[in-house]
């Protein structure tokens, strides 16, 4: 009877020994995105240390960095690329078949080039695509308005050119837009007045030209910087009491209009009008803003500059080269 139970308990142990390397042995990820994470790898660096830990033996749930799987489906929910000179080419069109991806990166990569594929268009679950600070080049795809639950979009920092899509304000759940150095060109769509979730907008040093769309005064942002641009006409469509604006930077460019009687959002915080054709006084209310950032310089500014202790901390250089403005810190006014 003894020998009985051991040779129970040996053998259970054997059972129970099994069991457990099954269930290591068990892959989680997921075979068809597995395929397309290698193919990504031979394409742009197979030999490269960044893909050190994609080996074909191992689960790319487990081990491989840059990665992230859904915890129930098992599926590649996020992948980031970058900070790496090594990778070389264009994205591949294989990364389409991720189709299950949350977040998407390709950052901090000069050897990233061509186009934006159109296979991205089938990545329809994306929150996030960030393709910053590589050499893309040509347009921005019209393709990127299915996107419908992108929250931040990111094309930062490449070569891209040509006009900026309308149908971008398709992404009604869009809250940050980066397009900022490019060579982005033509105006700002009118159809941008439709978000409703967007907070911040950057297309800084680009060559848009034309005046601001009037209906971007409906879309309660908070950060606006479309410096170093072309761009024309009246920009007080931006201010008002009922507005969100807690940064606004509209300097080197070409807008002209009336500061003398505009009406500045309560809780803005910087402010840059510098090296336009802006005309009139600087309103009172200027000393009551708990400014952090300000610059009116090179304008046709005229008047006394308000006084107030929030306009004292700025130098005579955020007042300078306009037509006749006058008090501390520049001359007193005669």
């Amino acid at each position: 009877m003894e020998q009985l139970k051991i040779s129970f308990f040996l053998t259970s142990l054997v059972v129970f020994s099994c069991l457990i390397n099954i269930s290591h042995s068990i892959e989680l990820c997921n075979p068809k995105d597995k395929n397309a994470l290698l193919q990504i790898k031979n394409q742009l660096g197979p030999n490269s240390t960044f893909f050190a830990s994609w080996l074909p033996n191992t689960d790319c749930c487990k081990t491989w960095i840059n990665i992230g799987c859904d915890e129930k489906t098992n599926r590649v929910k996020i992948l980031t690329i970058g900070q790496t000179n090594e990778l070389h080419g264009q994205i591949p069109l294989i990364v389409g078949d991720l189709t299950a991806l949350e977040q998407l990166w390709f950052n901090d990569l000069p050897g990233l080039t061509g186009p934006i594929p159109s296979s991205l268009s089938n990545l329809v679950n994306l929150q996030e695509l960030m393709l910053s600070r590589t050499n893309l080049t040509g347009s921005i795809p019209s393709f990127l308005g299915r996107l419908k639950n992108l929250t931040n979009l990111g094309l930062s920092e490449n070569h891209l050119s040509g006009p900026i899509p309308p149908s971008l304000s398709l992404l009604t759940n869009l809250q940050q837009l980066m397009l900022f150095k490019n060579q982005l060109s033509g105006q700002i769509p009118a159809s941008f007045g439709s978000f409703k979730n967007l907070i911040l907008f950057q297309a800084y040093e680009n060559l848009l030209t034309g005046p601001l769309p009037r209906t971007l005064s409906k879309t309660g942002l908070t950060w606006l910087d479309l410096s170093n641009n072309n761009l024309t006409g009246d920009a007080s469509i931006l201010f008002g009491s009922n507005q969100n604006l807690i940064l606004l930077n509209m300097s080197k460019n070409a807008i002209s209009f009336d500061l003398t009687k505009v009406v500045f959002p309560s809780k803005l915080q910087g402010l840059d009008l510098s090296q336009n054709m802006i005309y009139g006084s600087l309103p009172k209310q200027l000393a009551q803003l708990p400014l952090e950032l300000f610059n009116v310089s090179y304008n046709q500014l005229c008047g006394p500059i308000p006084n107030g202790k929030w306009l004292t901390k700025f130098k005579a250089d955020s007042f300078a080269h306009n037509k006749c403005l006058c008090g501390g810190p520049l001359p007193a006014c005669t």
